[in-house]
This record gives structure tokens, C-alpha cells and sequence, in this order.
């Protein structure tokens, strides 16, 4: 191994190619040809051909008739399983649907996984949320993101946390951090210009999941959106008369030990919420928070 570098930053190029196949394959709604796949990917027909052909023999895709592919039955049972592994509060899904339709906006579900967290639930139909997040992906825990999570975990684990902000954000995060653990929500604000942005910039995230071979860029413009995503409120300005802008709120839900496993989202994306609005925002976050955690706080 090179100096420098660790075993997990050493990249396959072959397994990028096979995943890059599957991964493509799994994001389209209908099948492809192998000169599909091949054009899209920036792959030579015969490699492309050949990565079918293994894939095929392993029940991973399916050739149809007509000679193109689909996501083959083996990996249904590999999803399944998979599915079966995350760690889930119960009733997780109806949860999520519920609360989206008393608020009017997407909901989602992260799950805590060591420094990362990967999104494990998501409503349809009402926006995603976070913008131009989808089930399965994964963000690195980074201030400001996790800041509910965060905030009632164990003094290391925000000590880290803040470490990864800029020194000179640190103090107004940690300030942060002690509101969100009195309150129990998390509220981002945002300019109203950026709402717009974010609109448009999880429609581009949308459209660049049909291409696995655009991933860096999904990367750079998920990065956009977290950059843009705002400020964290004061308990004084959302206690104000004024409406603002909200872009998203988050609060924590806890597993049955009492340790904050998973965040709760939801995200109005408006640009003026009047105060009666904030308070209904917050009680439903916070109130489905609670019925999802299999722990009372």
C-alpha cells in the first residue's frame, strides 16, 4: 500500500464498473441494452458485455427478449436482507407518512452509523427530504448536519462534532448544541433566494440519479445544497412575531437504550412561516419524535 494512504481510499476500477452497471440498472425505470449502459457509463461495449454476462450468471440481472437488462432476482434477496439488517423504530414508514400529511411537506429518517449518517426512510410524493437526498445515501456527521443527534450524545462525540466547523462557527454551534438539548428540535433557516436554489438544486440531484456515471457531480451538487441548506434560529427569533424563512427542523429519536439512533426531518422549504406555523411545525416534529422513540424522554 502507498504511503499515506489508507486501505479503504485504494479504488477498483473493475468494481466501480460492476457496481456502476448495477447501480445504473436499479435507478432507471425501464430496462437497457448493453450499448445503453456502455454509452452511458463511458464503457467500451465489449467490457460492458462481458460485466452483463457475469452479472447474468449470478442472477443479478435479467436478459429479456428484447436483449436488454433488468435487475435480476438475486438481488432481491440480497435487498431484503440488507433491509432486515437496518435498524428500524417500528412502524417507521407509517410514521413518516403520517406526520408529512399534518405538516404538508417530505419527511425523512437518518440513521445514525458511526461517523456517517445514511437515510433509511423517506415519504414520496411531497418532496424529498433533505433536497436531493434518497433512501441509502450516505453524508459524513459534520456540523452543522446531526446537530439534534448530536445534541444529546456524550461530550466527546460533540467535541468531535464541532471540530469539524470552522473556528469561527464553533462557539455559535456549541450554543447550538445546548438549545437543541433543552428544546428538542433543531430549526435551519434560510435566505429566501437560497430556498429557491434549493428547489432547483435537488431537481438536478434528481435527474443525475438516472446516470450512476455522474455521481461526483450528485457529490459536488449535494454539497451545494448542504452549503446553502442555512443558519441555525436563536429560540429568540423563532419565539419573535416576525415570519421567517424555514428551510428544514430535525429532531432526535431515541433506541431503547436511550441513546439518539436516528434523526427525524422535515422540511417546509418556505420562505416566510408565521409564528402559529413554527410552533405546529415543531409540536408534530417533535410529538412524532417521541411516538417513534422506543425509549420516553
Amino acid at each position: 500500500m502507498a504511503p499515506g494512504k489508507s486501505e479503504s481510499s485504494v479504488s477498483s476500477p473493475p468494481t466501480d464498473r460492476v457496481v456502476s452497471i448495477v447501480e445504473l440498472l436499479a435507478a432507471r425505470d425501464t430496462p437497457a441494452t448493453s450499448a445503453d449502459l456502455a454509452d452511458a457509463l463511458g464503457l467500451s461495449r465489449s467490457t460492458t458485455g462481458s460485466i452483463l454476462g457475469t452479472l447474468q450468471r449470478r442472477g443479478w440481472v435479467s436478459r429479456l427478449p428484447d436483449l436488454r437488462y433488468e435487475i435480476g432476482p438475486a438481488l432481491a434477496s440480497i435487498a431484503g436482507r440488507a433491509h432486515r439488517a437496518l435498524t428500524l423504530p417500528d412502524d417507521a414508514a407509517a410514521h413518516l407518512e403520517a406526520l408529512a400529511a399534518r405538516v404538508g411537506c417530505g419527511a425523512a429518517l437518518g440513521l445514525i452509523d458511526g461517523g456517517e449518517m445514511v437515510f433509511v426512510a423517506m415519504t414520496d410524493g411531497l418532496g424529498h427530504i433533505p433536497a436531493g437526498i434518497d433512501v441509502g445515501v450516505r453524508l459524513p456527521l459534520q456540523a452543522p448536519g446531526g446537530a439534534s443527534v448530536v445534541a444529546f450524545s456524550d461530550p466527546p462525540v460533540q467535541q468531535r462534532w464541532l471540530g469539524t466547523a470552522p473556528a469561527d462557527r464553533r462557539e455559535q454551534y456549541a450554543d447550538f448544541l445546548t438549545q437543541v438539548s433543552e428544546t428538542g428540535v433543531a430549526v435551519w433557516g434560510a435566505d429566501a433566494a437560497d430556498i429557491d436554489r434549493i428547489d432547483v438544486l435537488a431537481q438536478v440531484v434528481t435527474h443525475l440519479a438516472a446516470n450512476a456515471a455522474s455521481q461526483r457531480l450528485r457529490e459536488q451538487v449535494q454539497a451545494l445544497i448542504g452549503d446553502t441548506s442555512g443558519y441555525p434560529y436563536t429560540q429568540e427569533a423563532l419565539e419573535s412575531d416576525r415570519s421567517l424563512p424555514i428551510s428544514y427542523l430535525t429532531a432526535p429519536v431515541f433506541d431503547d437504550t436511550g441513546r439518539p439512533l436516528w434523526e427525524l426531518h422535515i422540511g417546509p422549504l418556505r420562505s416566510a412561516v408565521t409564528p402559529d406555523e413554527r410552533r405546529a411545525y415543531v409540536d408534530e416534529l417533535t410529538a412524532t419524535a417521541r411516538a417513534m422513540s422506543l425509549s420516553p424522554r
